[in-house]
């Protein structure tokens, strides 16, 4: 009998034994995290966001000018110019010199997928920008809402003209939906950087951020007096399109 005790207890220690080796790598996995390879795409995936949050972008939507009868030289004095839409098949129309809507109008941007797996962006405006394009879509119903874009990416900025939409009835949703002059891949950058901007104008709440916590090191609460933090390092890439944006110019 006492044998028979003694094999269960051995069985019952190996168990406990294995368990506790078991909790062991487990503490040592927690312990010592992520591998390099891990911790390295963990890096790579924050500065990205960085740069993202980063990202600008303007927008301006001008109206269209069915009869214009003055001259090539007189387009700018007389409150018009030309815009040139399209780049595979070029459409030259000529529209009002001052924009209805910019950039400081927009609440939301949204890159809209469709089922022939084309795309198309859709904008929302605030409440000014919505009274504004309602009127306009009025106004100009029959004719052409011509948009021009500017975007950044890194240190490099674009500027096109990327949509005319045609007004066939009132927008009086606040939303304009068009299908850009843009690789998918610039529009999802665009539409980011309108985004953006809208955070930035407080025109759109901000995304919370992600909370990260950091292991303390052992024993210590506190940096050593004298120790500097590190501080990351200020990108080099220009995303801040601070000078401001005529789609004219050049032309």
């Amino acid at each position: 009998m006492f044998l028979l005790l003694g094999g269960k207890m051995k069985e019952r220690r190996s168990s406990f034994n294995l368990f506790l080796s078991l909790a062991a790598l487990i503490l040592c996995w927690g312990v010592h995290g992520a591998t390099p390879e891990e911790k390295k795409q963990e890096k790579e995936l924050e500065q990205k966001k960085k740069l993202e949050a980063k990202q600008m972008a303007q927008i301006r939507v001008y109206r269209e000018v069915i009869e214009f009868s003055g001259r090539a030289s007189e387009l700018g004095t007389l409150g018009v110019n030309k815009a040139t839409v399209g780049r595979s098949d070029p459409v030259e129309m000529t529209v009002q010199r001052e924009a209805v809507l910019d950039e400081r109008d927009v609440k939301r941007a949204t890159l809209v997928e469709q089922r022939d797996q084309s795309f198309s962006i859709s904008v929302e405006f605030v409440q000014r920008g919505s009274m504004v394009l309602h009127m306009n879509s009025v106004a100009a119903k029959g004719q052409r809402l011509v948009i021009a874009a500017r975007w950044s990416n890194g240190t490099n900025v674009f500027n096109r003209w990327i949509a005319a939409p045609l007004m066939r009835r009132a927008l009086d949703q606040g939303v304009i939906v068009f299908t850009p002059d843009m690789s998918r891949e610039e529009s999802v950058i665009f539409v980011r950087g309108l985004n953006n901007v809208a955070v930035k104008l407080e025109n759109q709440a901000k995304p919370p951020k992600e909370k990260k916590t950091k292991p303390a090191a052992p024993g210590s609460t506190n940096a050593a007096p004298g120790s500097k933090t590190a501080q990351p390092k200020a990108s080099k890439a220009d995303t801040k399109l601070k000078n401001e944006f005529d789609p004219f110019q050049g032309q």
